[in-house]
């Protein structure tokens, strides 16, 4: 069973706060990141797998909105299942592509619908799509290609968290844009030590493939 080693938790969790509050984030610099975001998509070439994936295909859904201070990104906490290898991490709205979806697209639409309860043929806006990211890092589990979409929302409806759902959070674009922010994440995996990159905003940890995602999507917007 993976093991996330948090030393520090409270010390990164507090800077993530007080960067909030910096003055060197002006408020224009904060917002309207989903204007400069459509603009990079329009001419984004996404990286496309070589390979055909041996279990199947998902979508997930990246919603950014222009809040009162900052534009922001929705994520969810999972719920704790059994048998789930994302169990309790931080993710989008989004799930494994059924033999009933026709397209990628349709499968985010019904997922999203299904998770949170938001239907975004008639609340986002298509901004484009990430590059497909494998699942296969994990030798004992088949590859899966997920891919990204992006959207904007502005007014949504109640958001209603299925069973899958623990915990929904807007996430400041800001907070992830600046790399001060990023720390080392230790982790055990069978026994064998392992280290990568993480976010910790508020209690909210931020790694692995949704980081991934985050990681080329913030690349469009920083210098």
């Amino acid at each position: 069973m993976m093991c996330l080693l948090d030393a520090g938790r409270e010390v990164v969790a507090e800077r993530a706060r007080q960067h909030l509050l910096e003055p060197h984030s002006s408020k224009d610099q904060m917002r309207d990141l989903s204007r400069q975001l459509e603009s990079r998509l329009l001419t984004f070439a996404k990286g496309e797998a070589d390979f055909e994936p041996r279990a199947g295909r998902a979508a997930v859904a990246i919603m950014v909105r222009e809040g009162l201070d900052a534009t922001e990104m929705l994520m969810i906490r999972r719920a704790t299942r059994e048998g789930d290898p994302w169990s309790g991490h931080m993710g989008f709205p989004g799930g494994r592509r059924d033999p009933g979806d026709p397209c990628n697209f349709s499968c985010v639409l019904r997922e999203t619908e299904e998770e949170i309860g938001v239907d975004l043929g008639q609340w986002g806006t298509r901004l484009g799509e990430l590059s497909d990211v494998n699942t296969g890092w994990r030798a004992d589990q088949p590859e899966m290609l997920v891919t990204p979409f992006v959207f904007r929302v502005a007014e949504l409806p109640e958001l209603t968290p299925n069973h899958e759902v623990d915990d929904v959070v807007w996430v400041p674009l800001h907070f992830l844009m600046d790399h001060r922010n990023r720390e080392p994440l230790a982790w055990e995996w069978k026994g064998q030590k392992m280290e990568t990159d993480s976010y910790l905003y508020d209690s909210y940890r931020i790694w692995g493939l949704s980081l991934m995602m985050i990681d080329e999507m913030i690349g469009m917007l920083n210098p």
